[in-house]
């Protein structure tokens, strides 16, 4: 039987000419040949592994079809931008959007192609979930092996693609807050996935290839840029030390300079090839100027941000980023990344110990015991208070620090022209981007909520270096049951884990009965009186009603406004708002101001408004209304030139006590609104955060 050539894994340096060996016969050592793997197990598990991604993704999408996303806000506001879009209004004048605009124009062309439906926008993120697995399956198969790919697919479909961890349904790849989050992640693993290949490769059109994945992440969201910017750094600052140190005495340092101006010249022209399209697709649409903000909106978004200091005023931000309790959050993640290093260094210390064990005679089974011990107190600590679920508190730490130490054996690796100079690299490039992609929330890590988008790479480039690279360093590059028992326990508590997750995203699933829209918009979420007691219940319910009170109270309006947030009506109605803005929460308003709003609804004010009261205090408000920061000013102009003409409360037996108002404008000869009429009742309940403009 004939054998099969290993697998191809990154190589770089130059090669070693071909020729006798220079050991003379007598003193070659002798190899013992190792055991074949059989040509139908080879063939069985190329065939088995992806079969059985595949049959998960699918599974995964089947019982989550449709049950998915915010029924009032966030990916309804993506669907309503896609909607005017295809209509043909404008981004950034016609229409607000928070950052850049590549997601909506892809959305709005779909559909423009295959017409306005939420399952139009559902079907082409399914697309995007899996050309972002398949890009995590080529990064990871070039520094990995079959069974951390495997592995890989399987975290990403349950933990991160389809997941349902939190009662806000927003958070993963198929109905997510906003879609730059998916888009921009998907940029930053072509970014990687070229600079990997032209590591192994060394042909410029990789560059190229990381370039137009830099442009996608630039056109989206700022998360994705900086973790791409920091990835192509450090790859092109390293790659010139290795060709600086390959050519010759430290005179070649000009030359190597030379080569890292050519290749960010190669990046920077795959990068020109998607902007320069977007900017000439705006200028058609108006001025130069106008162009040159929505083609760069995302770095204007960030500036402004940190110039008005509106993170830092925002209760929101500061928990959603973990500095509301600065040093609680900092020793909670410090004590869980440190039971993370334990767990993990045990089994590292039973890779060395079982390459040694010969040496320690009788004593041979304390690695085996202490490798037992690993998988037993990482079980204890994954299922304590369900804490797979909040696992990102442990990843942070170790993932930043983990990193810093592949950074310094890039370089060094660069400098002293190592064998393992690519695979080092490799591995550094994918936890450089990891780590910065956690820049957002570095004291309150997650996988769930925000993390969707921002934990994948960091837990994967985690679950490479446990399964791949710790365990052979500590047993001396031994590919044997040495390095492989320690790996396979870490896939043990990975998969344990998992399962815990899927247990989670399968409940929830289940607990969405209540149909909310009607044709290619009809969705299910939580029913009134859910099993658990979802708080978050209301909002299909709301949907619906409001919807029932537009058409039979004002079937003939044209326009209308909902406060604080509730595009998905405008959507579900197809009509569309006289504001450019789509949420007026408190965090919203202070991008805006109320001036503003109440300027445009003078110029532009529609036939109909709904304010949805509903519990605002995750934004440091009651409701809407309820102070100047909150939309007073905004609520006072309604209640002058605006009367009441339908009224909805929630059921009793949820926990929000949501309620909302539909208001006409006054006819001639009326007079000020009666005083009672505004409900302007706190709420009770506790409110998970939503997105937002985050």
């Amino acid at each position: 039987m004939s054998k099969q050539a290993p697998k191809k894994k990154l190589q770089s340096g130059t090669p070693k000419a071909a020729g006798p060996s220079p050991v003379p016969a007598a003193q070659t050592p002798v190899v013992s040949e190792q055991r074949e793997v059989p040509r139908w197990l080879r063939v069985g598990v190329r065939v088995v592994e992806p079969v059985s991604v595949a049959g998960l993704l699918a599974y995964m999408l089947f019982v989550g079809w449709m049950r998915s996303g915010d029924p009032l806000i966030d990916f309804p506001r993506d669907l309503y931008m896609a909607w005017r879009v295809s209509e043909g209004d404008k981004l950034y004048e016609k229409i607000a959007n928070w950052y850049g605009p590549l997601a909506q124009l892809v959305e709005g062309a779909g559909f423009k192609i295959f017409g306005v439906g939420m399952d139009t926008m559902v079907w082409m993120n399914v697309m995007v979930l899996i050309v972002v697995l398949l890009l995590l399956r080529a990064i990871f198969g070039l520094v990995g092996n079959r069974l951390l790919v495997w592995l890989i697919s399987v975290v990403f479909i349950v933990a991160f693609g389809c997941e349902q961890l939190t009662l806000i349904s927003n958070y993963n790849f198929i109905t997510p807050y906003v879609s730059q989050a998916v888009y921009t992640f998907a940029g930053l693993l072509v970014v990687i996935w070229g600079l990997l290949r032209h590591l192994k490769t060394g042909r410029r059109r990789w560059l190229v290839v990381a370039g137009l994945g830099m442009a996608v992440a630039y056109l989206d969201k700022p998360e994705g840029t900086l973790a791409a910017v920091g990835a192509i750094l450090w790859y092109v600052l390293v790659r010139m030390i290795r060709q600086a140190r390959e050519k010759g005495p430290a005179a070649d340092w000009r030359s190597a300079a030379r080569w890292g101006l050519r290749a960010l010249g190669w990046m920077a022209a795959g990068f020109l090839a998607l902007v320069l399209p977007v900017f000439f697709y705006f200028s058609s649409k108006g001025s130069v100027g106008y162009a040159l903000l929505a083609t760069n909106f995302m770095p204007y978004t960030v500036i402004h941000a940190v110039v008005s200091r509106t993170v830092a005023n925002s209760p929101q931000m500061q928990k959603f980023s973990g500095y509301d309790h600065f040093w609680t959050n900092f020793f909670r993640q410090l004590l869980a990344g440190g039971w993370l290093l334990l767990v993990c260094g045990m089994m590292v210390l039973a890779a060395w110990g079982l390459k040694r064990a010969r040496k320690f005679g009788g004593v041979w089974w304390i690695w085996p015991g202490l490798l037992s011990g690993a998988v037993g107190l990482g079980v204890w600590l994954g299922f304590r208070d369900n804490a797979w679920v909040g696992v990102g508190d442990s990843l942070a730490f170790p993932v930043v620090v983990a990193t810093l130490v592949m950074v310094g054996l890039s370089a060094d690796a660069a400098w002293r022209g190592r064998d393992n100079f690519a695979q080092v690299l490799g591995v550094a490039v994918i936890g450089v981007a990891g780590s910065l992609m956690l820049g957002r929330m570095p004291l309150a890590a997650r996988i769930g909520q925000y993390g969707f988008f921002m934990m994948p790479l960091a837990t994967m480039f985690w679950m490479q270096l446990m399964t791949i690279d710790a365990p052979r360093w500590a047993a001396r590059n031994d590919r044997g049951w040495a390095s492989r028992l320690p790996a396979a326990a870490f896939a043990l508590l990975v998969l344990a884990g998992t399962g815990q997750l899927l247990r989670v995203d399968l409940a929830i699933y289940a607990d969405k009965t209540f149909a909310v829209g009607t044709g290619r918009d009809r969705f299910y979420t939580f029913p009134i009186n859910p099993p658990r007691g979802h708080i978050m219940a209301t909002g299909g319910v709301m949907l619906n009603t409001m919807i029932t009170a537009f058409k039979t109270r004002t079937p003939n309006a044209k326009t209308l406004n909902t406060f604080p947030e509730g595009i998905a009506v405008n959507y579900h109605l197809r009509v569309p708002t006289t504001l450019a803005e789509l949420e007026f929460d408190p965090f919203a308003l202070s991008f805006f101001g109320q001036e503003h709003v109440l300027d445009e609804l003078s110029r532009h004010p529609p036939d109909a408004i709904f304010v949805f009261y509903r519990d605002l205090r995750e934004f440091g408000a009651n409701y809407f209304g309820e102070s100047d920061t909150s939309g007073r000013e905004i609520l006072d102009w309604v209640m002058q030139d605006y009367k009441l003409v339908a009224r909805a409360d929630s059921s009793p037996g949820t926990k929000t006590g949501d309620a909302m108002d539909l208001y006409v404008p006054k006819g001639p000869g009326s007079g000020p609104q009666p005083a009672g009429e505004n409900p302007q009742r706190p709420t009770g309940g506790a409110v998970p955060a939503r997105g937002g403009p985050n």
